[in-house]
């Protein structure tokens, strides 16, 4: 029976059965609901909330932020956070001021130095991997546990200053954060208190960074001061916070709970989806062996923006953020002037669903095809509107180099027979996935 006809069969007063039949069949095979969805009810309402699933309607409810707003897990967040970050906020006070200022501190002038960073710490992750593999007269390693992960935290730390902080620390505790807030829809107690308790401990890791950063100093006033003319004061991210000064009446001062909040939020925004993208690339490429070959031979090219296309065609079949609530505050008629045209009501909880609209046959040509030459418009992996991601363009730097670095090696694939095996244990992001370890040495 299609979901639909068994959804419409559930009385309406049983909610809870409606709800769970709505995430079995979500959890089972999200790709074919979601394309029955677009087909026969693009607006579908829900107990839980609008799904939206056209692109159109995705893009109109991603942006306009005065309309629909991250209110749904805002709060949330800057709990988790101890503090306020812009992907909690919309408009002018917090949002758009911390946006400008993280642009500038992850701008598109950083995609090269953080290749080459990413492609060198690939590389001693991959020797790493393989050399404790075969010490251990083992064939094969774990890409999420011994590559993804660490090469992840690894790059937080040189290129975002997370200095000193243990990889293993990054990645747990971002991965509980990132968990409470996004991926806690009925809001587990114990998921959201270890969120919150991650968060602060996050935090406080970073507040101990930023006073060893400048020596010496006895107020966050003097240590803010200090990292201005600090000739050991590294050139990363934070680095560059610390010796910013914004111009008068433009917002909130930079002060360090401001630099703190902004750190750790881009790191819950990047660790658990730079390692998940990394491995769910991967997966895609190896199901599809004449792709994987084509991209195989890009690797090893100087110019890499062909190659860069086929992770991102990969990740478009398996996107790290499949959806993302909105809060509807004010009336609002959607996909107005359409056959689909549905009134939204203050209260709303819209799902925009970009999995669904990277799918979309009405405006996506041949769209389960694998081709890497889209255009970028039809490729939501990132986000889009209002709210997309601010780290895009390192981020495109640090994933790409990240498959390509794996590409490179010689019999360092996905196990023969096992290219789909992600293994999730029982947590929302992938936790192993086991590959060759290979014969080849860093190229």
């Amino acid at each position: 029976m299609e979901f639909l006809a068994a959804y419409d069969a559930i009385p309406q007063t049983d909610a809870a059965r409606r709800v769970a039949l709505l995430r079995q069949h979500m959890k089972d095979d999200g790709p074919v609901l979601l394309r029955e969805l677009r087909a026969d009810r693009p607006v579908f309402a829900t107990p839980v909330g609008v799904f939206v699933t056209r692109m159109p309607d995705v893009v109109e409810v991603l942006s306009t932020p005065d309309v629909f707003t991250v209110g749904v897990y805002g709060p949330v967040l800057e709990e988790a956070l101890h503090g306020p970050f812009m992907l909690a906020r919309d408009g002018a006070d917090v949002h758009w001021h911390d946006r400008a200022h993280a642009q500038l501190m992850l701008p598109a002038e950083d995609v090269l130095p953080v290749r080459r960073l990413t492609g060198r710490l690939a590389d001693d992750a991959l020797d790493r991997a393989i050399a404790t593999a075969r010490a251990a007269g083992r064939t094969t390693f774990d890409y999420v546990q011994e590559y993804a992960a660490p090469v992840a935290a690894r790059v937080a730390r040189e290129y975002l200053g997370f200095t000193d902080v243990a990889e293993e620390t990054l990645h747990t505790l971002s991965q509980r954060v990132q968990r409470a807030v996004f991926v806690n829809p009925d809001r587990d107690p114990e998921v959201h208190a270890a969120g919150v308790a991650a968060g602060k401990e996050l935090h406080d890791l970073v507040a101990g960074v930023i006073r060893r950063r400048v020596v010496g100093a006895s107020s966050r006033d003097t240590a803010r001061d200090a990292a201005h003319t600090a000739p050991d004061v590294p050139d990363d991210v934070l680095g560059r916070m610390l010796r910013t000064a914004l111009p008068p009446g433009t917002g909130r001062p930079l002060d360090e709970e401001r630099i703190n909040h902004q750190l750790v939020g881009f790191l819950i925004g990047y660790q658990q989806n730079a390692t998940q993208c990394a491995a769910t690339a991967l997966k895609e490429l190896a199901t599809r062996p004449e792709e994987l070959a084509r991209a195989e031979r890009l690797a090893a090219e100087d110019d890499t923006a062909p190659f860069d296309g086929y992770v991102w065609e990969a990740l478009r079949f398996h996107p790290f953020v499949p959806t993302t609530p909105r809060l509807c505050v004010r009336e609002h008629v959607l996909a107005a002037g359409t056959p689909r045209e549905t009134r939204l009501t203050p209260g709303t909880v819209v799902h925009a669903h970009m999995a669904s609209a990277m799918f979309d046959e009405t405006v996506v040509e041949d769209p389960y095809a694998f081709r890497p030459d889209r255009t970028p418009v039809h490729n939501m992996v990132l986000g889009h509107g209002a709210h997309d991601c601010v780290g895009k363009y390192p981020a495109r730097a640090i994933v790409c180099e990240m498959v390509r670095r794996v590409l490179l090696r010689p019999g360092v694939r996905p196990l023969p027979g096992s290219e789909r095996a992600l293994d999730y244990a029982g947590m929302p992001y992938p936790q192993h996935y086991t590959v060759t370890a290979g014969t080849g040495a860093s190229p």
